[in-house]
């Protein structure tokens, strides 16, 4: 599974982080097409300088994560939400504000909606925002799709071209958008693939997987590179899966 989140603690600056944070929000609407609360994981990774509460021992001196989760939660309950992107956005805002006026700090915020497409897979929204940096619509959104479960026609062996065996896709897609362009709708890109999916035949992994990104990328001109994992549980007898992973960028 492509899990971002997880590449923080990679960072070489203090972070204060709250993982999963569970709550129900109306970000428009759902997977039955109904603008109605649905279940969503936030987290939020804050870049601070965490020495002087480390120093002498001040959580007043640090960001006090417990104060920041119950306001994500009035953020996320008080109003309704056109869509995923406003509310990641208006999260991020509020996390900044909790840095100290006269430190430059970033923030990293990663909503997930694992109800909101009807297809079997969970959708994420990442963005990363500097503190005073104005706001540019639709920049640097990163949208990912986990464990996504798509029955295919592949294969070499004679009874792989007589039924369709299930690949498990993880798929990133880096969007960076100008003014002009239409804000992307990922599950109508989802639901789009999945219909070029059921029309598609293929021997081998590498041509579906450099295929799938042609056709994602056509789709959307803000679309900068896309990142796919392919998982092939039926593929190795004694291993989880075989995979392949690419990486394309638009050219």
């Amino acid at each position: 599974m492509l899990t971002a989140n997880m590449l923080l603690v990679l960072s070489t600056n203090d972070l204060v982080m709250i993982e999963d944070l569970s709550f129900s929000a109306n970000i428009g609407p759902d997977c039955w097409n109904r603008p109605r609360p649905q279940p969503l994981l936030l987290s939020v990774a804050i870049e601070a300088n965490l020495e002087g509460a480390a120093y002498d021992d001040d959580v007043n001196q640090s960001i006090n994560y417990g104060t920041l989760s119950k306001d994500l939660l009035a953020l996320a309950g008080n109003q309704t939400f056109p869509d995923m992107q406003t509310l990641v956005e208006e999260a991020a805002k509020l996390s900044l504000s909790k840095l100290p006026p006269e430190e430059k700090g970033s923030v990293k915020v990663t909503l997930k909606a694992p109800k909101l497409l009807l297809q079997d897979a969970m959708l994420s929204l990442e963005i990363s925002r500097i503190a005073g940096e104005p706001l540019e619509w639709g920049k640097r959104w990163n949208w990912m799709l986990h464990d996504w479960r798509v029955p295919v026609l592949i294969g070499l062996n004679p009874p792989e071209r007589e039924a369709k065996q299930m690949l498990v896709l993880d798929v990133a897609l880096h969007m960076n958008r100008s003014i002009e362009q239409e804000v992307c709708s990922v599950p109508e890109l989802v639901s789009h693939l999945m219909k070029w999916i059921d029309t598609t035949s293929y021997l081998t992994l590498e041509k579906f997987a450099a295929e799938f990104c042609n056709e994602a990328m056509s789709q959307y001109p803000q679309t900068v590179s896309i990142v796919l994992k392919v998982s092939k549980p039926s593929a190795v007898l004694n291993a989880r899966a075989a995979c392949i992973q690419i990486y394309r960028t638009r050219k």
